[in-house]
């Protein structure tokens, strides 16, 4: 848990409350959090669970050193999907915005994703679509430097993929469907990787970033 007297700009943010955020301000969501270091292979060596709550600690004091809002929201995607076994998984996930419309939101969250060693994060321009911006080289969803870009988004609505505010979904798609995704570095990464290997998956070919 976060240290409750800190200031935070957005600390009573509610689903509506996004929205408005979004409509007004570049906004975006990052982690700290990851299951080892690399890339994760098997020489990796994992991250504790005190490993990542410390992690996430010096993210949000940098995030509030750079004067912007930020609130925790709990990330979430649903393993085995669709299926009788689906089960909810959770990461502390932070929820930023440029309150100051200073312009350089996307350029620091670019930045604090390659120091914390991040598959990506999700940045929303102003009034716009989000897109998820890979940082590390670890995977090819989306890979270094590339972009995703989402074609729709809905409030209120659960899906595999989704971001909750006080247990309050929105959710990030993209309208080309398909089912299939790679099941090799999708089994260590977080939950941006795994959001960014889905979203390959379901994505018009055309629109993919090399």
């Amino acid at each position: 848990m976060l240290d409750k007297t800190q200031p935070k700009n957005i600390n009573e943010s509610s689903l509506s409350r996004v929205v408005h955020h979004m409509i007004d301000h570049d906004c975006g969501t990052i982690t700290a959090h990851r299951s080892k270091e690399g890339c994760g292979g098997p020489d990796d060596k994992p991250y504790s669970k005190e490993d990542n709550k410390k992690r996430n600690r010096q993210l949000y004091a940098i995030l509030e050193s750079l004067g912007y809002g930020v609130t925790e929201v709990d990330g979430a995607y649903i393993e085995n999907f669709g299926k009788p076994n689906a089960i909810e998984v959770t990461e502390d996930v932070y929820f930023v915005v440029d309150l100051k419309d200073s312009g350089n939101l996307e350029k620091n969250l670019r930045r604090l994703g390659e120091e914390f060693d991040q598959d990506s994060i999700l940045f929303i321009p102003k009034g716009k679509m989000g897109m998820l911006i890979g940082t590390n080289n670890c995977s090819d969803y989306p890979g270094y430097g590339k972009t995703m870009p989402f074609s729709s988004r809905s409030f209120g609505k659960p899906g595999q993929f989704m971001t909750k505010v006080r247990n309050r979904p929105f959710i990030f798609e993209d309208s080309f469907l398909e089912k299939n995704c790679n099941e090799n570095y999708y089994s260590v990464a977080n939950i941006m990787g795994k959001w960014a290997i889905s979203h390959t998956a379901k994505m018009d070919w055309r629109k993919i970033e090399l």
